[in-house]
């Protein structure tokens, strides 16, 4: 979007200095830009506030000017109304009636990369106020002399309750082979809850052949991600049981690749999955590896639609519709959720296959045995 206004605005400045008489910047107007994505179990919500700009001159050095991209917090606010359908007459010619008023404050504590636009400086809006997930919400950009609407939301906003993976857990171990069951990941949908995305760390360690068990210090840990195609829900109610299948060849494919990839990549260095446990039980001991991590986002209806229409497309239509839920400015405002489900085990079966098999067996993972003194013994592929 930003590529977009910076190539309209030069566009606009190269035919104003091919004819003085051509008046192609229309009236100055105030046009906020507003993004916020709010979720109920955060401590601090965060919303960015800039305004678009338009002027006679060169549109780049306009960008690097603070004032250019920023209100003065003095003349301007940015409120949240939390509401319920009422189905009376508002201010924004709707049917909901405002429970009460969250104040968002000013703050410069992030700072902004360079780039085309001024920085390092920028301002956020913040609120430490919690937000109701039983209630709608609306955003309101204001002028503080006389409380007059510059912009505002459309219509208030659902905001999304928790949503919670059901399987895997903690506690039992996936088995992850081939030729056997398909272990998934699964959810339910929750209401007003439209896209969710999935990932999966790979968490292991890795160390010099020298080191035959590394311990604490001798090894690095890292994690690797893998991002499952995120899922539309079939309705806006919740409810539907959702889920991702762990592929067996997907899941060494993806070790492989992401590993061998990596820009540090050392062929020689030993590797073993985090997480590793023996548990006595009824057959003797049984080994497992705790060394995957599920998290699970969810979107509301508008975050979703925005990114439905930004993601990337084979189609040859490359300029896509701007999608925006911000009268009389541009931007968004949504509600998001999320779930994590860390130390998940795989079987020691599963590890194995890491280990051995021929896709991943270059990366010298360790596998895992008992011997007959039930002492376990790790053998690497080099």
């Amino acid at each position: 979007m930003i590529r977009k206004t910076l190539l309209v605005l030069s566009s606009i400045a190269l035919f104003a200095s091919c004819d003085n008489d051509l008046q192609i910047i229309a009236d100055w107007k105030d046009v906020p830009v507003v993004y916020g994505i709010l979720n109920a179990e955060d401590s601090v919500h965060y919303i960015k506030l800039n305004k678009a700009f338009l002027g006679r001159g060169d549109v780049m050095m306009m960008a690097q000017e603070f004032d250019s991209l920023h209100y003065a917090g003095e003349d301007v606010g940015l409120r949240l109304l939390e509401q319920e359908n009422a189905w009376i007459p508002s201010q924004n010619g709707e049917g909901w009636l405002t429970i009460s008023t969250i104040e968002l404050e000013p703050t410069d504590e992030f700072e902004k990369p360079e780039g085309a636009f001024s920085s390092p400086t920028q301002i956020i809006y913040k609120s430490s106020s919690q937000i109701n997930a039983e209630a709608l919400y609306s955003a309101e950009v204001y002028r503080k002399s006389n409380d007059t609407l510059i912009a505002f939301t459309q219509n208030p906003i659902t905001i999304l309750s928790p949503v919670k993976i059901t399987r895997p857990n903690s506690f039992s171990p996936l088995t992850i082979t081939p030729n056997g069951y398909v272990p998934k990941v699964e959810w339910k949908s929750i209401a007003g809850g439209d896209m969710y995305e999935l990932s999966m760390n790979f968490n292991y360690m890795e160390f010099p052949n020298s080191i035959e068990n590394p311990s604490a210090g001798e090894a690095d840990t890292l994690s690797q991600t893998f991002q499952f195609q995120s899922r539309l829900s079939n309705n806006s109610e919740g409810g539907d049981q959702m889920s991702h299948s762990i592929d067996f060849d997907q899941f060494l494919n993806f070790i492989a690749s992401a590993i061998t990839e990596a820009p540090d990549y050392d062929p020689s260095l030993r590797r073993l999955v985090l997480g590793m446990e023996a548990a006595q039980v009824v057959s003797g001991f049984a080994i497992t590896h705790a060394c995957l991590d599920f998290t699970l986002l969810a979107a509301g209806e508008d975050l979703s639609t925005y990114l439905v229409l930004n993601q990337n497309s084979s189609s040859l239509v490359l300029d896509r519709p701007e999608y925006s839920n911000i009268e009389n400015g541009i931007g968004i405002l949504s509600s998001r959720t999320s779930d994590i489900v860390e130390n998940v085990k795989i079987t020691n079966s599963s590890n194995d296959e890491i280990a051995t098999n021929d896709v991943t067996k270059h990366l010298n993972f360790g596998s895992f045995q008992l011997n007959g003194d039930n002492e376990i013994e790790i053998s690497y592929g080099n």
